[in-house]
Parts: C-alpha cells; structure tokens; sequence
C-alpha cells in the first residue's frame, strides 16, 4: 500500500493521488478507470464470507492505541493533513481526543446495531469535521457493508489517511478491500456521484443537508 501521496510536478503540495481505493492511492485518471465497474465490485466482495466485526473490533482497538501516543506515524502523518488546512492546534487536539472516545462506543455498540444484510454503503460527508467521513464508515465496517466514503474536495485526506492506516492494521485484509474514500466536488463530478449513489443500497448524509436524489434499490 502506498502512504506518501505524489506531487503535481511544478505544483507543490499538490497531491494526485488523493484518492484510496481498497488499499492503493489513486490519481484521478485512476480512479476514472475504476469507478465505473464499483457496484460490481462491491457484489464480488460481498458474495463472499461476510465480515465478522470481532475484525473490526480487533483492528479499531490497534488503531486507538496508535492514535493515543503522538509520536507514532500514524498519528504524526493524520497531524500533518490537518496542519496544511491550517487547523489550530487546540482543533487537532479536540480531533484527536474525540476519535479517542469514539472508537471504544462505536465498537461496544457493533453487534446490536448490525445490520441484517450487508451491501454498498455511500458515506457523503459534507462538512469540515475531519473525523466524521471515518467513523461512519467503521459503522458501515461493524455490518459488513462496503463502504464508500465521499468527501469534499477541499478535504485534508485525514478520513482517507486514517481508513488507510486502519486498513493496514488488519492482517486478514478485509477491511481494506470493503473501503473507498473518494475526494472531489459534487458540482464539477456528477458522473462519479452517480456511479457512487447508483449502486448503492444505502446512502448516508454526514453534515449540512445536500440535494441530492437516490431511492434505494
């Protein structure tokens, strides 16, 4: 899995791989080769044995332990992306300390609020609370959904790095094969917005209301 993004040459900062796609970065051009063929996709993955959340569990607990100590990678690099959207450093540490929180009662409450049947969960998150896009999907994870995960274009990459970086921390791999954050404007992008709504069977709204149509199939 790759972790450093690649810069625009001649733009720097600029990342083209801003995407993360079941375990790799993608560029936008990549990600165009990809999107298309999601839904089926999402089926293969789920035709198989479902997730167990006892993974997930597992996984989330070793991600809070990274996160707890600020001098691990992880940690330093979720710290970088915040930083380079000039977000203060009380904001991070108020980040940090809610996802702290969060991950033990998000996994305390996995096996009740499974749901019946796992399928295609779209995340759009349309705020500026870095943690949100993350969380809701590790929601989506506790019921075997695939998740794909939409956030705006201004965004940090702190939900794609984070997923990442659970990902990683699940030796079984089917974490990382079931999560999609994708990173771009809803206005100039209404084909990826389709191609992510389309085949899903649930679609939630994370923030302030956004217009967009999408009865479940």
């Amino acid at each position: 899995m790759k972790h450093v993004l690649k810069s625009q040459p001649g733009a720097p900062g600029r990342a083209v791989n801003r995407h993360f796609w079941r375990g790799a970065w993608l560029d936008d051009d990549e990600v165009d080769r990809h999107i298309g063929s999601l839904g089926h996709t999402a089926r293969m993955v789920l035709a198989g044995a479902r997730l167990n959340p006892v993974v997930v569990i597992a996984a989330c607990g070793r991600l809070r332990n990274l996160l707890a100590v600020p001098s691990t990678d992880l940690r330093g690099r979720l710290t970088d992306r915040l930083r380079a959207q000039n977000v203060a450093g009380p904001r991070i540490e108020r980040t940090f300390a809610g996802l702290l929180d969060a991950l033990p009662r998000l996994t305390r409450s996995g096996f009740p609020a499974r749901a019946a049947k796992a399928g295609l969960h779209t995340h759009i998150v349309t705020g500026n609370e870095p943690a949100v896009g993350a969380l809701s999907a590790v929601e989506g994870l506790l019921s075997g959904h695939f998740n794909v995960v939409k956030t705006t274009r201004h965004d940090s990459l702190f939900a794609a790095e984070l997923l990442a970086g659970l990902a990683t921390l699940d030796p079984t791999g089917q974490l990382g094969s079931r999560l999609v954050v994708l990173r771009f404007s809803a206005v100039t992008r209404q084909d990826w917005m389709e191609r992510i709504c389309g085949p899903a069977d649930t679609v939630a709204v994370r923030g302030p209301k956004l217009s967009y149509p999408h009865s479940p199939q």
